[in-house]
């Protein structure tokens, strides 16, 4: 209602086409809108404890409430996974991104062939220990088999 006389009142003062406002229609504006903001949040308030008395409607509400916090944390845990597959890339084989003229079926193709290249490693390390493991347990039963050697010939 005040934004209403308000902008009444500026109507009459008029000077063709240019509108000359007095030095106090902001002010007036000012309370026109904080009423208005006032009266929202009144309302808000009234309405708020009418749905909150309905149980479906404060379930929907912490569901609701619930659910935004999870895309918060989403958000969150994409970008420090976003960090961690950037930081293993570059660590793998240098900087992967597209900006060096490749593009993204070549990143892809590197990034495989660096992973590749990991696995064979892991495969060949893999292979170096079996065989120690295995020369291990035949010089073990040897020399279980050289100290049970003579204590069979004692008894």
């Amino acid at each position: 209602m005040h934004l209403i006389s308000a902008l009444q009142s500026t109507s009459n003062i008029s000077t063709g086409k240019l509108q000359i406002y007095p030095s106090n229609f902001g002010v007036k504006v000012d309370k026109a809108l904080q009423s208005m903001e006032e009266e929202a949040e009144r309302i808000y308030k009234d309405e708020r404890g009418l749905l909150l008395d309905d149980e479906a409607a404060s379930t929907r509400d912490a569901m609701y409430e619930q659910a935004e916090f999870m895309e918060r944390e989403l958000e969150q845990m994409t970008e420090q996974i976003k960090t961690v597959i950037q930081t293993l890339n570059s660590n793998q084989g240098g900087e992967l991104d597209a900006n060096d003229g490749m593009n993204p079926l070549d990143v892809v193709v590197r990034i495989l062939n660096n992973q590749l290249s990991s696995l064979m490693w892991i495969d060949e390390k893999a292979e170096e220990f079996s065989s120690r493991i295995q020369k291990l347990a035949s010089q073990g039963s040897t020399a279980d088999r050289q100290l049970a050697g003579p204590k069979l010939w004692m008894s």
